[in-house]
């Protein structure tokens, strides 16, 4: 497998850990537009602030996240194997006017994004009972997001999408808290 095919496959899979979701979602510049039935805030993330853990076969994803404030909250993502860090992500989520709005954007360990245009989003579109859904409001290989929150030291992190064969492919990573 080539280089450039591998980093492909690996971007698929960084898709779906929290969902840093490179070129296949949309430019920051087109807001939320179709807002949850029942209308979400901020605040309805706090349960994420702290730092988790996940496995994805051999490797290990990592986030932090920070508390929510003044509309935002902060984190970041760090996947790696037992040699080497493949990816870091930095992500936002954000009250809008239309909604809670997830931003994203992938580097390397050199700081190089990978996304050759500014960062992306997807929008809120569902949440209840623990269950917050983020859509692609456009068509193409990002479907969705889903964040579960089981218990205080547990959530699940699933994604839908196309990978790199063109293939529709479900990722999901299970987190743990890390005290």
């Amino acid at each position: 497998m080539t280089n450039f095919r591998f980093a492909q496959k690996i971007h698929f899979v960084c898709l779906a850990m929290f969902l840093g979701w490179p070129s296949f979602a949309v430019p920051h510049t087109q807001e939320a537009t179709a807002p949850s039935p029942h209308r979400a805030e901020l605040t309805d993330f706090s349960w994420l602030a702290g730092r988790w853990e996940g496995k994805l076969g051999p490797m290990t994803a990592e986030q932090e996240w920070m508390a929510p404030k003044n509309g935002t909250m902060q984190g970041f993502f760090r996947l790696t194997d037992s040699e080497k860090t493949i990816v870091i992500e930095l992500f936002t989520l954000r009250e809008t006017p239309g909604g809670i709005v997830m931003y994203f954007r992938h580097f390397s360990t050199e700081l190089k994004p990978w996304e050759e245009a500014e960062a992306y989003h997807l929008n809120l579109t569902k949440s209840d009972a623990g269950t917050f859904r983020f859509d692609n409001p456009v068509v193409n290989q990002l479907k969705d997001a889903i964040l579960t929150h089981a218990d205080a030291e547990t959530y699940i992190s699933h994604g839908d999408i196309t990978d790199a064969d063109g293939k529709p492919k479900s990722i999901e990573v299970t987190y743990h808290r890390v005290k």
